[in-house]
């Protein structure tokens, strides 16, 4: 591998809102492994996200984050193709709608095993090929980690924890020269979020409508996250500007949290 090729990261959720940013954003400069649990929907969002980006930069394969196996096959084939990985951004994994009485095990579960457990198994099963790197992973979590709502207890948990791993693993990882950091993104402009204040406004009786203006209205900046925000700052916290920057959480809520 030359000292000029592109970089090979690793973004899982890339058929999302959120993952299809951060993968037309990097793959910009980098070979991008798009991973996700239905080939078919990774090669659609592939073709969507084509655009303007050379087509070997986007590299599909399938795999469920649910499973350390399909992990562990995943992360063996990439390293097999291209012999490194450079980066690991974490999408996978969200929250539902549901107070305490409200979330099920089930709900719980599913949570959990994509985005805390999906994270720690991703991460065990590529950490030994980014050894002796300028390496970089970056967890997108969100704000309800620090500013724990009664209507997402359990983003609000499994948030927390996501975080209190980053920052476990992130002592661990620096003296092998991985970076470790967490995103945390407030309310965010996608088809997801459309529905989440779908299903707020049918608990309080108020419409979709209004509970973005009463979102706007807490956010000083007056607008939600954007996926490009996130990708951004995932461009950066990978990048060398950031290699310094280890066992930290970054805001992208406009300033809705009040919390430091």
């Amino acid at each position: 591998m030359s000292e000029t090729a592109p970089r090979v990261v690793l973004v899982t959720g890339a058929t999302g809102g959120i993952g299809s940013a951060v993968v037309r954003d990097l793959a910009r400069d980098s070979i991008v492994v798009m991973l996700g649990r239905s080939q078919a929907r990774l090669e659609q969002a592939r073709d969507r996200i084509g655009a303007g980006v050379p087509r070997d930069r986007l590299r599909p394969f399938e795999m469920d984050i649910n499973s350390s196996r399909s992990v562990e096959l995943a992360v063996a084939a990439v390293v097999r193709d291209f012999g490194r990985i450079d980066g690991l951004v974490h999408c996978a994994g969200d929250g539902p709608v549901g107070s305490l009485t409200e979330a099920t095990d089930e709900m719980w579960q599913t949570t959990l095993s994509a985005k805390l457990l999906g994270a720690v198994r991703l991460i065990r099963a590529a950490c030994a090929h980014m050894a002796d790197r300028a390496s970089a992973i970056a967890l997108v979590s969100g704000t309800f980690r620090k500013e724990p709502n009664p209507d997402f207890p359990v983003n609000s948990a499994v948030n927390a924890a996501l975080a209190a791993y980053a920052k476990a693993i992130s002592r661990d990882l620096g003296r092998r020269g991985i970076r470790v950091n967490v995103i945390d993104p407030g309310a965010t402009d996608t088809s997801l979020w459309s529905e989440t204040a779908k299903e707020i406004a049918a608990r309080s009786g108020t419409t979709a409508d209004e509970v973005n203006a009463g979102v706007l209205a807490n956010t000083p900046l007056g607008r939600l996250t954007t996926p490009a925000d996130i990708a951004g700052a995932v461009r950066f916290l990978l990048s060398a500007e950031a290699g310094n920057i280890t066992g930290a959480a970054l805001a992208l809520d406009g300033g809705a949290a009040i919390a430091l």
